[in-house]
């Protein structure tokens, strides 16, 4: 029986890992593709018959149509593109071209060609406006950077294409989303990194805003979620936990690991604070799984995130 295809574009991130390892368990055959594959092959460390890294730019048309004519996926995930709103207010074109064109190319040729395929956007919270309110599908969306504004755009893409041709398009509108495979510029691994570094040698680390306040889930449980989802019509739905925690928290957390005080280590420093940025950021991610009849249960978020990356990095400087 031939295997059932799944692509992940731009794969190489926290989130397209996770995926892969969560479909090749389910016997599916996944084609990741990156821009270096050299370069992707030291993040991704599976080793799996069915899974085959390959190079794409996704701005390329040909190259697109080329990797969906001869596959034929089953699905096909869009996780490509340049994903830090504090860079994309330095890099705006190519998080404008990798977030946008990318995704439009896709949606263009799967309904040009008729390809019997699911296509599944990530999207992220960044779309939304600036609120104290739990956010919903129908919240305001007035993003606050380029990164958040590319976003809509190719939200708002994949949600006309999904009408007007009838494609299986959906939106996964992401939270702020942890793992083992985080770039460890982003803040939670920071927050980790700077505890263990406290506790080895002493070190102060700088931060920015500590006041802010957000729902950190598990990519894996993420995934589990995502994929319930798919199993229904497509649609855009929120994926979230609804644990919100402040920085300060999480900072307690990773600091109280070692029986430390943050306030001794951490210090702010306004050069790595946002241009703009949400203060507060709660979803309400109920509505989506009530509509949809899926019940959701983390067991992963807060201490746990914080405890589990810990022990992580400990072992990986080891």
């Amino acid at each position: 029986m031939k295997k059932k295809i799944s692509i992940i574009v731009g794969g190489s991130g926290q989130l397209g890992i996770s995926l892969a390892k969560f479909l090749l368990k389910r016997n599916y055959q996944v084609i990741i593709t990156t821009r270096n594959v050299n370069s992707a092959k030291k993040k991704i460390l599976i080793k799996n018959k069915n899974l085959k890294l390959v190079n794409l730019d996704v701005l390329n048309t040909k190259e697109v149509f080329l990797i969906l004519k001869k596959n034929k996926p089953e699905m096909v995930f869009y996780f490509a593109g340049q994903s830090s709103p504090s860079i994309s207010f330095v890099k705006n074109k190519i998080t404008y071209l990798s977030n946008v064109r990318g995704c439009e190319n896709f949606l263009k040729i799967i309904s040009k060609e008729k390809f019997d395929t699911k296509f599944i956007n990530a999207s992220s919270s960044e779309i939304f406006a600036d609120t104290k309110k739990k956010i919903s599908l129908e919240a305001k969306k007035k993003p606050i950077s380029p990164y958040g504004k590319a976003k809509l755009i190719s939200f708002n893409k994949t949600k006309f294409f999904r009408k007007k041709n009838n494609i299986k398009a959906y939106n996964a509108i992401l939270f702020n989303t942890e793992s083992y495979y985080r770039d460890k510029k982003y803040l939670i691994p920071k927050i980790c990194i700077a505890a263990i570094e406290a506790k080895k040698s002493k070190k102060k680390t700088f931060f920015g805003n500590l006041n802010i306040s957000r729902e950190w889930n598990w990519a894996d449980e993420q995934i589990i979620y995502m994929m319930k989802f798919l199993t229904k019509k497509p649609q855009d739905f929120i994926l979230s936990n609804g644990k919100s925690y402040t920085a300060k928290k999480m900072l307690s957390y990773a600091f109280g690991f070692f029986n430390l005080d943050y306030r001794m280590f951490v210090k702010t420093n306004k050069s790595f604070i946002r241009r703009r940025d949400f203060i507060t950021k709660k979803s309400n991610f109920k509505s989506c799984l009530k509509r949809n009849n899926i019940k959701r249960t983390s067991k992963i978020f807060g201490k746990k995130i914080i405890y589990l990356l810990i022990k992580y990095y400990l072992n990986e400087k080891t």
